[in-house]
């Protein structure tokens, strides 16, 4: 009977631990883990935040930097030359952590690019997106809390060698890259389209136009096997192969093979505002169909739980059962039942009102980024009509000062005028006196 006993705890024992240790490592799958171990480490970087750290051995190295830009149908697309890059260049995140160096950062939503934009007339850069940056099929991409990405973090390069096969090797060089930066405008334009994510980045007739090039669109080949990732001769061909995966596929692991290094040091990402590598599919529009996928997640962990139970308690009702317990005894085990079921429903309840309350959360951040593009807006215009008031007060002051001086020279040739008429006057009159005393002399000689 004590082996029955034990046998049933050992087993409600390994579910409840299997249970919590997918939710654990939720955000690895078994794909991404089997692809990746090769040319890096996996680290436990926080309780419940799996990354992958790359293996690295040139110094300097950052993310999109050896690889060339391609526009194809779901915009500007990255082909990586790294052995690792058809996974961390169109899935997940990158961070750069001071003590840790470049994470990444695992999701399941694929992208031609996970980058953000900037341009000016001469350059234009592109850097990691971070694990803050969100995707919403309504709103794109969307930042769940202020993160400006460091200059240095930036590759910047001229158009000219913008789509070169080699641009690593026209990149600006970091003692540039601050001028450049801050004479730079902020781009990202990620869109969802016929069932796929697109980055449009900048407009590639306006890189085109700046570039002096005619810019080729070559063809995307889906392929869902990573020994079919080929590359043809410095990737001139018309087509590129990516690997493009479903999230069920992606996401399915063997815990057991899986070895994760706990480090003690935590990350300084803000766990609380990263939102990627979830359960939830984001493509998804239905908002409410999310909270039902999830909820029913939590009830099919509980339901496990639930079915070792009963199991358990089977094997004590039979126990009491053979030794005849009092009926007082069965009255209290079936109150305990009762209070267990209550509480694992109320758990239940809980969980579905804890994710109901995160959609609501992120309606509430997505209309207070909209307040604040209304509000910035609002403050452009206002500054504009101010600037148009100074204007105008300058104009009249202007035209104040013209016709003073107008005035003034129009008094100068006034009284220029008078002065010479009066001078004209009594010279006038002089004449007149030496002549009449010229008569007067005249008439006393004839006398």
């Amino acid at each position: 009977m004590k082996r029955i006993i034990i046998l049933a705890v050992v087993l409600f024992s390994a579910v409840t631990f299997n249970a919590e240790a997918k939710k654990h490592y939720n955000g690895v799958g078994g794909y991404f883990y089997s692809q990746l171990s090769p040319y890096g480490s996996w680290i436990e970087v926080d309780y419940g935040v799996i990354v992958w750290r790359p293996t690295i051995i040139r110094t300097n190295w950052m993310p999109y930097q050896m690889g060339q830009w391609v526009w194809t149908y779901d915009g500007w697309y990255w082909d990586s030359y790294e052995p690792f890059g058809f996974i961390t260049y169109h899935y997940g995140r990158w961070y750069y952590d001071d003590y840790y160096g470049w994470l990444w950062y695992p999701d399941y939503e694929w992208s031609p690019a996970w980058v953000e934009w900037r341009y000016s007339n001469n350059y234009i850069g592109w850097a990691p997106l971070h694990p803050y940056a969100v995707f919403s099929v309504s709103v794109g991409i969307y930042f769940t809390t202020t993160y400006y990405t460091p200059y240095y973090h930036w590759n910047y390069v001229g158009y000219r060698n913008f789509c070169d096969p080699y641009v690593y090797n026209y990149y600006v060089a970091s003692g540039s890259k601050y001028r450049i930066h801050s004479g730079t405008k902020y781009r990202n334009n990620f869109v969802y389209y016929n069932g796929r994510i697109q980055n449009r980045g900048v407009d590639v007739k306006y890189v085109s136009v700046r570039s002096g090039k005619q810019i080729k669109q070559r063809d995307l080949v889906r392929v869902t096997d990573s020994r079919q990732m080929t590359r043809d001769a410095n990737g001139k061909g018309d087509k590129i192969r990516t690997l493009d995966l479903k999230r069920d596929e992606l996401m399915t692991n063997d815990l057991a093979r899986m070895e994760i290094k706990r480090e003690n040091r935590k990350t300084s990402v803000d766990m609380e505002k990263v939102k990627i590598g979830r359960r939830e599919d984001v493509t998804n529009t239905k908002r409410d169909d999310q909270v039902k996928n999830r909820s029913l997640d939590g009830l099919k962990t509980d339901q496990s739980r639930k079915d070792v139970k009963e199991v358990v308690d089977k094997v004590f009702d039979k126990n009491r059962t053979d030794t005849n317990l009092k009926s007082d005894n069965n009255v209290n085990r079936k109150n305990n039942n009762l209070e267990v079921n209550k509480r694992e429903t109320g758990n239940t309840n809980k969980t579905i009102k804890n994710e109901s309350r995160d959609i609501k959360n992120d309606t509430r951040k997505e209309a207070q980024i909209k307040d604040q593009q209304r509000v910035s807006n609002n403050q452009t215009a206002e500054l504009n009509k101010k600037r148009q008031e100074q204007s105008t007060q300058v104009n009249r002051q202007n035209t104040r000062v013209i016709n003073n001086n107008q005035l003034k020279k129009n008094e100068e040739k006034v009284k220029s005028r008078d002065d010479n008429q009066k001078n004209k006057s009594n010279q006038t009159k002089v004449n007149t006196d030496r002549s009449m005393g010229k008569d007067k002399s005249k008439e006393r000689n004839k006398r």
